[in-house]
Order: structure tokens, then sequence, then C-alpha cells
């Protein structure tokens, strides 16, 4: 039995949409080899049952002779049976290819974003990954499979062919020039099908971004009372989505009548012209009968041809988007030595040389920035998530803006940015999983520290109140809890983290009074002795922090504890007191 999946190989570089479906199809040759020898063996079948009919009718019925007629009645019988079992093991190949295929996509996609991450959204058209990871991996998935279909069928057409050619020079003729000619019809609506396929895509595409938006924006919409907007808006890019895939299934049903037209064309003429041979003693009766029978089974390699030109254009248009994908370059580079500095001891350990801000080693600093745009930027930068990151000594780039431990940020690998600098959103995304999986990931704390995690987000009430606990399983973006109980869950999975600079962006947002004053003393109590950093305007939070720094119109205003800028700096009480929301009854019920 063959595992799936498969350790991961990385696409070729440059590689292009048709050479994507190669690597495919080559990275898996063996299965492809197999499925392909079954599928010569399953059509030829049924190609040489016709021949071996014909031949009891003419040795054995007509010539009299018994045991010929049992001879060739056996042959027929056995090359039903070896089609029977060979039916077994070729659906069996098709689905290890098929499985093989998508997980192998599915590996590329997978990794493809989470290389480029934000980048894929600023470049590539709203909805595209949501396609790409669902209809154009299903699509090249079926490329493996079809490749024994064609080889099959050219090896059926062309023993088929000789048979008849030997046969009869004249009927022989018909079938072998009548059949590529229909087909070469079907093959001419390809390009019909492939433009009409393409902008079933876009609209496809289209409709996914909107699906995407709302499901991102729900609570805002309801808030506004916008749900009949938002379906309005769905229902018109469904229609158009509709729309373009009935004008695509017309060459798909043309394609289809061609099929019975070809096959009644064959029959008809083959039988009128035969039976004339017959009469005429130029062919035999068991020798029309095959010709009959030949008529008929030709239309199956016809069909499997049609079929490999309708998944190798659902393909093709689904490696050029996942190329696009591969395509796309991060934000930051993935390269470069680790690096830290000798006089790393004494820099501050995080300074965002664009605002003023600094943060020393062991802290827990609170950062207030009335502005929402302007703390997300923020944020973003800390965690090197900005589209800037360049070095100052780069053509054309702007200053170093962040540096850890005196490095620049911009200068480090990614990977030791990301292991040393975790930014929390307001509202993590929870992925599906185990409760236990969500919150440790990395599997690498056993249940009493994922409960002490969970006791300093003053979340332990949450885990209480689903059966099974830690072993629940969660649905894709916890769907299944409130914002505020995701809210704490999320910050539970920051703390477990552990990384050596912890930036929590509003964790307590969602929240009553009450949880807030109680996470704000378990995060810190959770982080006592490791550099933290959290964005907020809560008093409750800033109240507990060893430093406070108010950031305005992006630089640096005051600094000091929380109590010392309440008293003397008129600003900072301004920016806490303005950013309080008025209570709502509902909404603390809603977080507990």
């Amino acid at each position: 039995m063959r595992a799936v999946p498969e350790p991961y190989t990385a696409p070729p570089a440059g590689v292009t949409p048709g050479g994507f479906l190669l690597w495919i199809t080559r990275m898996q040759w063996t299965t492809v080899v197999q499925g392909t020898v079954c599928d010569i063996i399953w059509l030829l079948g049924l190609a040489l049952t016709p021949w071996a009919i014909g031949r009891a009718i003419d040795e054995g019925l007509v010539a009299g002779d018994f045991a010929a007629f049992l001879r060739w009645l056996a042959v027929v019988i056995w090359l039903q049976l070896q089609h029977s079992l060979i039916q077994g093991l070729r659906d069996r190949a098709g689905s290890v290819n098929f499985e093989r295929a998508s997980s192998r996509v599915s590996q590329v996609i997978a990794r493809a974003s989470t290389r480029v991450t934000v980048a894929a959204d600023q470049k590539l058209p709203a909805g595209a990954m949501v396609t790409v990871a669902s209809s154009d991996s299903w699509a090249i998935s079926f490329i493996p499979i079809n490749v024994g279909s064609l080889i099959s069928s050219l090896v059926a057409f062309i023993t088929v062919s000789a048979l008849l050619l030997r046969d009869s020079l004249l009927l022989g003729l018909l079938v072998v020039v009548g059949v590529p000619a229909f087909a070469l019809v079907q093959f001419a609506l390809v390009k019909s099908l492939h433009k009409r396929q393409w902008i079933v895509r876009k609209a496809s595409e289209q409709m996914n971004a909107v699906a995407a938006d709302s499901v991102k924006g729900m609570r805002v919409l309801r808030g506004i009372g916008g749900e009949e907007q938002f379906l309005s808006r769905f229902r018109t890019h469904s229609s158009q989505l509709g729309k373009a895939a009935k004008k695509a299934s017309w060459p798909l049903a043309a394609a289809e009548g061609l099929n019975v037209l070809i096959a009644g064309i064959l029959v008809a003429t083959l039988t009128w012209i035969g039976a004339g041979l017959v009469a005429q003693g130029d062919l035999q009766v068991g020798e029309l009968v095959s010709f009959y029978g030949y008529a008929g089974f030709m239309m199956m390699p016809v069909a499997l041809f049609n079929q490999v030109l309708r998944v190798v254009v659902s393909g093709f248009i689904g490696a050029r988007k996942v190329v696009d994908v591969l395509e796309v370059d991060p934000l930051w580079a993935q390269d470069g030595e680790s690096r830290a500095s000798d006089a790393a001891a004494e820099m501050p350990a995080l300074v965002d040389e664009r605002t003023g801000v600094t943060v020393r080693d062991g802290e827990l600093l609170a950062v207030v920035i009335p502005n929402s745009s302007e703390a997300r930027e923020f944020v973003d930068r800390l965690g090197r998530m900005d589209v800037e990151g360049k070095d100052a000594d780069e053509p054309d780039a702007v200053a170093p803006a962040v540096r850890l431990h005196g490095d620049s940020i911009c200068r480090l690998p990614i990977e030791q940015v990301r292991s040393a600098v975790v930014v929390s959103d307001p509202v993590p995304f929870l992925f599906s999983g185990t409760l236990r999986s969500v919150l440790d990931p990395w599997a690498q704390h056993d249940d009493d520290a994922l409960l002490r995690a969970v006791r300093s987000v003053d979340a332990l009430d949450v885990i209480e109140s689903v059966d099974g606990g830690l072993g629940v399983l969660v649905g894709e973006g916890g769907i299944e809890f409130s914002g505020g109980q995701r809210q704490r869950l999320g910050a539970a999975r920051a703390l477990l983290s552990e990384p050596e600079v912890l930036v929590l962006h509003d964790p307590t947002s969602s929240v009553d009074a009450a949880t807030e004053e109680r996470m704000a003393d378990g995060i810190r109590s959770h982080r006592r002795g490791r550099t933290t950093i959290i964005v907020t305007s809560s008093p409750l939070v800033l109240s507990v922090a060893d430093r406070v720094a108010l950031v305005i119109d992006g630089e640096v205003r005051a600094d000091g504890t929380h109590d010392e800028l309440l008293r003397r700096d008129g600003a900072y009480v301004t920016a806490v007191l303005r950013a309080q929301p008025e209570p709502a009854a509902d909404e603390k019920e809603a977080t507990r």
C-alpha cells in the first residue's frame, strides 16, 4: 500500500503550465505506467472480441466445424473474463494516480501560499487562491489518469485498423480515415472550449472572492444590515458563473453529439457496404459481424480521446493558475545567514526607527496608537509583514525601520525573524483540528503547559464548556466560539509559541472588563522576564505594563508608566479615554 501524502518535492524553477503537468506525471511514472498497461489490456480485450466472434462464425458455424466454434467461443469467454479482471485493477490504478497527483498538487499550493503569504493577496486577483486550491488542483489531478487513456486508445485504434485492412481494404479505409476525420473535428472544438472554460474560471474566481469577503466581514454586514446587499452581489456573480458555464457546455455537448453521429454513420455505412460485399462473395458473414462490432468499438477510442482533450484543457488552465502562484515573489527574501550582533546583549531587544519605539530585553511595553491604521502598520512592521522590507544600501530603498538586537530585520533571514518575533492579531484565525492542535500546532507542550497558557488568558471556561476538553474538534475559523473566546484562545496560542519578542495587537478588545483585567495580569505573569509588546489603549492592560509609549502621527510623543502619563500628559489621557467604547451588555455576555 502506498502512503499518501508522499515526501514533498518542489517543482522545477521557472516551470511552465505544460511543464508543470509533465512534472506531475513524471513524479509518479511508476503508477502511471501500471495504469497505462491496465488500460491497454482492458481496451484490447474489447477490441479483439468482435474479431474472435467473427472467427467463431466463419470457422465454426459457417464451416460446420463444432470444435473450431468451441475454440473461438473459449477465446471470446477468456477475453471477457480478463476484461472483467483488469477492470478492477484499472480502477485501482486510476484511484492511486489521482490521489498521488492530488496530494502533490495540494502540497505545492500549500508550500507556495505559505512562502508568499500576503504577497498573494496583493499580486493575484481576489479569490484566486481559493479557486486554485479547489477546482484547479482537482482538474490537474486527472492528468496522470488520462495518460493511459490516450495511449491505450492509440494502441487499440492501430490494432483494429490492421485487422480491418487485412480483411477488407475498402471497409478498413472507411474506418481508418473516417474515425480520425471526426476526431479532428472534435479537436477543432478545443480552442473554443479552452476560451470558454477560461471565462468560467474567472467567473468562479470572482464569485469566490465575494464569498470570502462576506465570511471575513459577516459580523460587520449584520451590524449594518448589509446581508441583503451581499446576497444581491453574490447572486449576480453566481448568475454570471452560470451563464459562462452554459456557454462552455456547448463545445462539450457538440463533442458528445459527434460521438453519437460518428457511431451512427459508421454502423450504417459499414452495414450497407458490407452487406453488398457479402452478397458479392467478397466478404464472409463472420467478417461482416466483426466489422459491425469494430464500428461500435471504434467509438470507445474516440470517446476516450474526447475525454483526454477535456481533461487536458481543464488541467492546463489549472496549471496556469498554479504557475501564477509559484511566480509570485515573497515580500521578503527567504535565504541568508542567521546573524547576531556581537553587542547584542547591550542593544535594546527591538527598536522601531520610524516611530522611535524602543523595548528592552525582558520588558513588557505597552504602545498606545490612537490611529488604527497606523497601529496596524506598526504591528506589521515589527513582524516584517510590510511590503517595504529593503535595506538602506539597496537602490531606491527606504531606511531600515526595525532593528532586532541592533540588526535590521530586513537583513536577517525571514526564518530567523519569524522565530524571534511573533505577532498576534486582535482576533487570530483558528484552523480546524483538535483544540489541542489549535493551541499548539508544533506539538511541543504537554496538556499541563497548554492549560497554564489557557489559564493565563482566562480561557479555562472555554475548555470546560465543550465536551472533550482539549480533544474536542474545532471547525475552521473556530466558528463554534464567540469572538471573545476566539480572541482568548488565539492569545493562548501566541503565548505557547514562546518567542523572543511577542507582539500582541489589542488582545483584549472583544472581552468584558473583568476578563480583560484577568487577561492583563495573566499575560504579564506568563511573559515575566521575556520581551513583550502590547499595542492597546485599554487602561487595564496599560496599568500592568512596565512602560507605556504614546505614538501620535508616527512618532513617540510620551514615554513612562501608565500612572505617570495620566498625571502629566494630557494627550495621553485624551488618547486613552477617547478609545474606550461604551459598554454593551449583550457584547459582554457574548464573550463568555
